[in-house]
């Protein structure tokens, strides 16, 4: 009996022993974080297989962004390394030349001279981040440093304009300097790095005269976008005084001018051999992820923002002062051709429109919508009381309403597409419209567009659409297109 009582208390004691040590594990495993899965989906063994990757040099391919090509060919200039007492004569000369663009300042000068930082974003250009002092060996040493220079810029603009900009620019640009990390790290982040396709050279050396950025300019090949770098920093007076010629040479050519927007397409040089020796291990290479995943949580730039969509005929005041702005702005845009248009609606049909049959405005070419209907086989109908424009081709329909700037597009009766504060004029009795908008809208696209000194041309691809006929001869619901 005495044994008995003995094996059952004996019992009872391996019970509770086992039972503490069972709690004792489980409140040490509830102390040790669990990184199995990160805010964004991605688990520990994604994020090792990511640093294997880029470990190889090679950078990762991002998830493809939508963007815009402008119908004109347009020029995005861009000034790096100020702000400084030349900006304002910069900002001078784009207010006087109507354009727009964007400017990579440095933190260390935006402490120095912050009503440039205001003046910038109040006349519309862009601003951008060119990190804080702009000295490579701390930049490319390792991203923490380029990463806390970023940050510590931001911070400044935050101050003095309430602004975190999304466009980087990495001094000396991205080749050589940026590794696959970097990129990466960045992209994470939320930011945009944009080199350029046009150097100015006005940074060669000290005081590079204004005849050799011009010439370096002009022996620039044309693209349809340009995003061309000088810089606005001290000992650029050069640049001042060769900007308004460099604006003239360019809309002599056709070209419109804009700032950087999260629409336009970032020009990024190849990754190149760095020529700066580092290395990031994968404990490092952690930390960062997490550092910067943290901030493109916290501070989610514009074009990282979903886009919501404004309610429909909530203030009828708000949309008439729109479009009144739409109009008194038209003008400043407009820009009168001196080349001769050619445009192929086909392989074997084509037309030539002399300057004064269309213009340029505000990154697109517009031209009499009753002529591009026709030149494709539809026809135009103009109602004078409504003021608007009832366009037909094929198995589309588009209305345009002057009043209301809207347009509406239909395919086979069915809308298809509504456009309110709609881009549309009326000039001396003629509609004229944008042309790529109105191809769109009848199911075409534009496949090329060369805009060079005495040639322009545009060629467009339409579908072709055959409604076959059942044997009671009526319509059958499905169409059968091929590519014209």
């Amino acid at each position: 009996m005495r044994f008995q009582v003995q094996h059952a208390a004996s019992k009872r004691k391996s019970i509770q022993l086992t039972m503490v040590l069972l709690l004792l594990v489980s409140l040490f495993l509830s102390a040790v974080p669990v990184r199995a899965t990160e805010g964004d989906g991605t688990s520990a063994k994604d994020e090792q297989e990511i640093y294997q990757k880029l470990k190889t040099g090679k950078r990762l391919q991002q998830e493809e962004k939508n963007y815009v090509t402008p119908e004109q060919p347009t020029v995005y200039l861009t000034f790096d390394d100020g702000p400084s007492k030349l900006t304002g004569k910069v900002l001078d000369i784009l207010e006087k030349e109507g354009v727009k663009a964007t400017f990579f300042a440095l933190g260390e000068q935006a402490k120095e001279y912050p009503d440039m930082v205001k003046r910038i974003l109040k006349d519309g250009h862009t601003l951008g981040n060119h990190s804080y002092n702009h000295v490579y060996k701390e930049l490319y040493s390792d991203f923490q440093t380029f990463w806390d220079q970023i940050q510590r810029s931001e911070e400044i603009f935050a101050d003095i304009a309430d602004t975190r900009p999304q466009f980087v620019r990495a001094p000396g640009g991205t080749y050589t300097n940026f590794d696959a990390y970097y990129y990466y790290l960045m992209d994470k982040a939320g930011y945009t790095v944009v080199d350029w396709n046009v150097d100015s050279g006005d940074s060669k050396r000290v005081h590079v005269p204004a005849n050799e950025i011009w010439q370096t300019v002009k022996d620039s090949p044309l693209e349809h976008e340009m995003t061309v770098l000088f810089h606005d920093g001290t000992g650029h007076e050069s640049t001042v005084e060769i900007l308004p010629k460099v604006i003239e040479y360019y809309k002599n050519l056709g070209y419109a001018f804009a700032p950087l927007t999260t629409d336009v397409k970032p020009k990024q040089f190849q990754v190149g051999k760095s020529k700066w020796s580092r290395n990031m291990s994968a404990a490092h290479f952690q930390q960062l992820w997490e550092e910067t995943q943290q901030y493109a949580t916290v501070h989610q730039h514009p074009g990282l923002q979903q886009v919501k969509e404004e309610p429909k005929n909530t203030d009828e005041q708000l949309g008439k002062q729109k479009v009144a702005e739409a109009d008194e702005e038209s003008p400043l845009l407009a820009i009168k051709p001196t080349v001769p248009l050619k445009v192929h609606f086909s392989q074997w049909s084509s037309v030539t429109l002399e300057p004064a049959q269309y213009q340029l405005r505000s990154n697109r070419i517009e031209l009499s919508l009753r002529f591009l209907i026709e030149k494709l086989g539809g026809n135009v109908q103009w109602q004078d009381i409504t003021k608007t424009a009832n366009a037909h081709y094929g198995i589309y329909d588009i209305q345009y309403d002057l009043p209301a700037r809207t347009i509406r597009a239909y395919a086979l009766g069915n809308n298809v597409a509504t456009y309110s504060l709609a881009d549309m004029e009326l000039q001396e009795g003629t509609m004229v419209v944008p042309l790529r908008k109105t191809v769109d809208s009848l199911g075409g696209r534009i496949t090329d567009t060369v805009m060079e000194e005495g040639r322009r041309e545009v060629a467009m691809a339409f579908r072709q659409f055959f409604i076959l006929k059942d044997n009671n001869s009526s319509l059958k619901n499905s169409l059968f297109a091929l590519a014209g």
